[in-house]
């Protein structure tokens, strides 16, 4: 078995309410453990504020090399000087009573933030079953004491090592992608990328000119960025295609897993890199509408906060815009202005699907609210125009001339 023994305290503090407990939460020391699949609990404890409910997604099977995480949280430890004293030991049992122990030692941490919230290790425990490990059940355990009480807490948890999860065949595929962070269910990936095939020759006639595949790709390149695991299905999938086809797939291979460069041949790695040189799933920044498509495909496969950012950084391109209107009343427009067109255009898109998937989306909401209120997002016109996609008012200082 593969398992990161780590366990360290850290100060990233919610409300006790975001761990499920919520409607009437334990008093007194408490802590919890919880697995799973998901990326982003580390940033929802961090990017959302202390009174916002997280999400995490429970995790009770796992196959041979998919990864999840053992998450302690813990809450009503005595902060004496601003400080908390915890020790204790995480100890997993696999199905033939074997015992794995992780100590806890003991260690003095400053709290920051809610200090009447929960709080969350920096570092959890991952494990990803092995090809040698029994299958079953595997118990794990985690014993907390709180050393300027005395008091201790336990909690247990319970994960199966299965050899396969089927998907449920009556369950459309793509629905199951499209909201990923929110039920890591990486059994869905292939059948959503047949879905994904299947459905091209609507889109290809819905689109037109503006035909263009990068941002349903993109769900599957950062699906298998995170489930590595099911490199090989994916690439038995691709070798049964031609043309077209087995290039979408091969380009969410070359670029999600280039550490298994025999998932492709000589003949369509030449062909992937004539296309894209360069990796077109990942930029530091997004200029061009198609760009936010990309981030909010891995904000919907990962839930995690940089995508985001992304959306609501470019939004700061609106200084250096024009509107369709403007760009219509010229005689003759230069490329300077088609790039600001482009800008212009960048700008509405960035406000309209934040807005449009904020509503649907309360973690997304959550980001952008704490990001204002923490003064994270430095450009006050793009401090509106983001408050506003997600219908909130914030106080900001106009632009000096």
């Amino acid at each position: 078995m593969n398992t990161l023994l780590r366990l360290v305290i850290a100060a990233f503090a919610i409300g006790l309410t975001g761990i499920g407990a919520a409607e009437n939460p334990p008093r007194g020391f408490f802590v919890k453990l919880i697995p799973s699949k998901a990326v982003n609990i580390g940033d929802q404890f961090i990017g959302i504020l202390p009174e916002r409910p997280p999400h995490f997604p429970v995790t009770t099977q796992a196959v041979c090399g998919e990864k999840f995480t053992v998450n302690v949280i813990f809450s009503g430890a005595e902060i004496r000087d601003g400080k908390i004293a915890l020790a204790g030991m995480l100890t997993m049992t696999d199905p033939a009573g074997k015992e794995t122990k992780i100590p806890w030692t003991e260690e003095q941490t400053d709290i920051r933030g809610d200090k009447a919230g929960a709080f969350l290790t920096r570092h959890m425990t991952m494990v990803i079953f092995e090809p040698q490990d029994p299958k079953g059940a595997y118990r794990f355990e985690v014993e907390l004491a709180d050393r300027n009480t005395a008091r201790t807490a336990k909690d247990t948890a319970q994960v199966r090592y299965v050899s396969e999860i089927k998907p449920d065949d009556k369950t459309k595929a793509w629905d199951k992608i499209d909201h990923y962070y929110l039920s890591p269910c990486p059994e869905y990936i292939v059948p959503a990328f047949q879905e994904y095939l299947a459905g091209l020759p609507q889109q290809k006639t819905r689109e037109g000119r503006n035909f263009n595949p990068l941002p349903q790709l993109a769900f599957f390149y950062f699906l298998l960025k995170e489930n590595p695991q099911c490199a090989g299905a994916f690439a038995d999938k691709v070798k049964s295609l031609k043309g077209e086809e087995e290039l979408f797939g091969a380009i969410i291979l070359y670029f999600a897993v280039p550490e298994m460069p025999d998932l492709l041949n000589a003949e369509q790695k030449a062909e992937v890199k004539h296309v894209f040189p360069a990796n077109p799933f990942e930029f530091p920044e997004a200029k061009l509408p198609w760009q936010l498509d990309v981030c909010w495909a891995e904000f919907l496969v990962r839930g995690t906060k940089a995508p985001v950012m992304k959306v609501l950084n470019s939004m700061a391109l609106t200084k250096d815009s024009m509107t369709v209107e403007e760009f219509k009343k010229l005689a003759k427009p230069t490329p300077e202005d088609r790039r600001k067109l482009f800008n212009g255009l960048t700008v509405t898109a960035a406000c309209w699907s934040t807005g449009s998937l904020a509503k649907k989306h309360h973690l997304l909401r959550w980001y952008i609210e704490a990001a204002l209120i923490r003064g994270e997002i430095k450009d006050p016109i793009t401090a509106v125009l983001a408050a506003r996609a997600i219908g909130m008012k914030v106080k900001t200082t106009p632009p000096k001339p």
